[in-house]
């Protein structure tokens, strides 16, 4: 059983590099490749869902994403910050996850180093990260 199991779980040497660079970054292993392949993959590759039919790409996981980073801190901020109030809460949010800042956090974390892409890194503008 454990022989088939191996087998299913097999992963490509492409697959297997990017699953030991995530789980790096991630601390833990991810359970679905998958959907950590879409979130990397740039609209650039015009790479096809097989099962929907839609764009392969990381934009609309991108539009959830943001929405619920947003939501984590909000919620994080009104717990740790009781004496906050709606104005200051919302300006720590917005510092927080404002574009500039994400994409700091990005370059640190080297993920454009992840990223499937017909495009040359040199490029991409800086929002990429």
């Amino acid at each position: 059983m454990n022989f088939i199991r191996k087998i299913i779980n097999s992963r490509s040497k492409t697959d297997e590099v990017f699953f030991n660079d995530l789980k790096t970054i991630i601390g833990f292993k991810p359970k679905n490749l998958s959907y950590y392949k879409k979130a990397f993959t740039h609209r650039s590759t015009k790479e096809i869902d097989l099962d929907t039919g839609n764009p392969l790409n990381y934009e609309r996981l991108e539009f959830l994403g943001d929405a619920m980073l947003s939501a984590i801190i909000a919620s994080y901020l009104f717990n740790e910050v009781p004496s906050g109030d709606e104005g200051y809460l919302t300006q720590m949010r917005s510092k927080i996850v404002s574009r500039e800042h994400l994409n700091e956090l990005g370059r640190d974390l080297d993920l454009l180093s992840l990223v499937k892409s017909n495009i040359a890194r040199s490029k991409f503008g800086e929002n990429i990260h």
